[in-house]
């Protein structure tokens, strides 16, 4: 029996609209956070170059998740946006959970996508926003380790021994 065009026709527009219901499916489920909680249960929203910073929570599958990131600022467009994997998140000591906002928001802040500098600038803001000090460092230092040579200069360079980048743009 012969094709019938009608049916090719049929065909191709039924696997367009499934593609376009899987294309929404995936956009649905990778929702807005609207704002970071902090382990007190206060909430922020990172802000940089004048505008909100958007909080995406991964959906299973990303590849934030898959690769057992905690997550990633990425540019979007004309700013920033960051991509939390909140399995892991809540995995975190309390310090470190809300240290990892200052550090996410840090790279968009900056911008960089250097580790040590997200790490200082994190820090930096992290200290000005009364969220820091010995205790808590002291906590945050225990997670990396006895001695361990990136905090201690993450803490030397937020100290001010090092400059961190500056802004750009």
């Amino acid at each position: 029996m012969d094709s019938c065009p009608l049916f090719d026709v049929f065909s191709v527009t039924m696997r367009r609209a499934w593609r376009l219901l899987f294309c929404a499916a995936a956009l649905i489920a990778m929702r807005d956070a609207t704002a970071f909680t902090f382990t007190d249960g206060t909430t922020t929203q990172c802000t940089a170059r004048g505008g909100r910073v958007a909080e995406i929570v991964a959906p299973a599958g990303h590849p934030v998740v898959v690769r057992g990131r905690i997550a990633i600022t990425e540019p979007a467009g004309s700013g920033y946006r960051i991509i939390w994997n909140e399995a892991q998140l809540k995995t975190l000591p309390p310090e470190m959970h809300d240290f990892i906002f200052f550090h996410e928001c840090a790279h968009a802040l900056v911008p960089t996508p250097d580790e040590l500098t997200a790490n200082c600038v994190g820090l930096q803001v992290m200290r000005a926003a009364g969220r820091a000090g010995v205790e808590v460092e002291a906590k945050l230092a225990a997670f990396y380790g006895p001695g361990n040579e990136y905090w201690r200069r993450t803490v030397e360079c937020a100290n001010g021994a090092k400059e961190p980048a500056k802004p750009s743009g």
